[in-house]
């Protein structure tokens, strides 16, 4: 578990740093001057970022179900343990993700602050 929690961090930390220098470069292609636009573009990047997480969350908790009724393959007999156990690795995995990319989004909402607060410095 705390490998896990480490190893979202690490990942996390990394996905910001390289979602700012994509948003620094793409700043610097279209001649943003300001702080304010360095921010509001970290900001959108961040926002992005989660609602991917979210929108994984979402078809992690819609894959195994069709109208509410759970998919089972013609021919295939799963006890109810087994179907418990797909379902909650499925679950579990679009937590991660939003875990990940929550994290990464919150991280560039920082940055964007630190730009914010930066820029009206200098």
């Amino acid at each position: 578990m705390k490998k896990t929690i480490l190893r979202i961090l690490i990942t996390a930390i990394l996905l910001s740093m390289i979602s700012g220098i994509v948003v620094m470069i793409i700043g610097l292609i279209l001649k943003w001057n300001s702080s304010t636009q360095f921010s509001n573009g970290l900001f959108g990047a961040g926002a992005i970022e989660i609602s991917i997480g979210l929108l994984f969350i979402v078809g992690a908790q819609n894959e195994r179900t069709v109208s509410g009724l759970p998919i089972v393959q013609p021919g295939v007999y799963l006890k109810t343990s087994d179907r418990f156990k797909l379902w909650e690795a499925d679950i579990t995995h679009g937590y991660n993700i939003l875990a990940f990319l929550g994290t990464s989004g919150l991280l560039l909402f920082g940055q964007s602050a630190l730009a914010l607060l930066v820029g009206t410095l200098f």
